[in-house]
């Protein structure tokens, strides 16, 4: 490996620009290049993953399912595993549909179709989920793609729900956060670069080892960016002050 190996973040969407950011990681976790893609431009996304070979990422973390959860004989009704576990957590998520339920309300769903077509290319490329029990970086090994939650991502590092992203305390939480984590950008930041950044911060906590899939693979695991012994059994809101606490008490990891 690399001594300061490249990670990716990738926040898909569909009716705006999908956001990636490339981190250099060393002894900081410094940004190399933003990019977008727009699914409503032709070729942008070859564009996009044109860039991803380009840089030669050990790990590119998607923000997206990975792939439609499995249709049961009969129709019966199901999550995935990984979402099923998220929910147990009380760490709310988007229900997965079937390749066919999400192909029939394709406007509701354009940026999972969006996001399984971004797994698809980059399989192409040469990233591939990691195998049970494989070593980041292991001989032989190709380069990683994970499915990841950046909002699941925040809740897991600070050991609760912080405000929705959409208030202006929860949105600098996260900068807060991710400055915390040691991640050094330009001041600029939204919704889609701040879920980037999770995206790569999760990839690089797979290549040392400290990230944990939830879900039995089968219809995709969710990577987080914790361990398995950092993972808690429940995750309840957090009020203004203790989200504060809990910024504090993060520290640099």
């Amino acid at each position: 490996m690399d001594a300061a190996p490249v990670v990716i973040g990738i926040d898909i969407a569909a009716s705006r620009p999908c956001v990636a950011v490339s981190l250099r990681c060393g002894r900081t976790l410094e940004v190399v290049e933003w990019h977008e893609a727009d699914e409503r431009e032709a070729g942008d996304r070859g564009r996009l993953l044109d860039w991803v070979g380009a840089l030669r990422p050990a790990v590119v973390g998607v923000d997206a399912p990975q792939r439609p959860k499995r249709a049961l004989p009969g129709g019966a009704a199901h999550s995935r595993d990984c979402d099923a576990e998220l929910l147990h957590r009380r760490i709310s998520v988007y229900q997965v549909p079937t390749r066919a339920a999400a192909e029939a309300k394709a406007r509701q769903y354009a940026w999972m179709l969006t996001g399984w077509a971004y797994f698809k290319d980059l399989g192409r490329r040469g990233y591939e989920p990691p195998a049970p029990g494989s070593l980041p970086g292991e001989l032989g090994q190709a380069p990683a793609v994970l499915e990841v939650y950046p909002y699941a991502g925040f809740v897991t590092l600070l050991g609760g729900t912080p405000p929705p992203k959409s208030t202006r305390e929860g949105l600098r939480l996260r900068v807060l956060t991710l400055q915390r984590l040691g991640l050094q950008w330009d001041d600029y930041y939204d919704h889609d670069s701040l879920d980037a950044l999770m995206a790569a911060f999760t990839a690089w906590r797979f290549v040392q080892g400290l990230a944990t899939p939830i879900g039995d693979g089968r219809d995709g695991s969710i990577w987080l960016p914790v361990t398995a012994h950092e993972l808690r059994d429940k995750y309840v809101p957090l009020t203004v002050p203790a989200a504060k606490a809990a910024l504090a008490g993060l520290g640099a990891r």
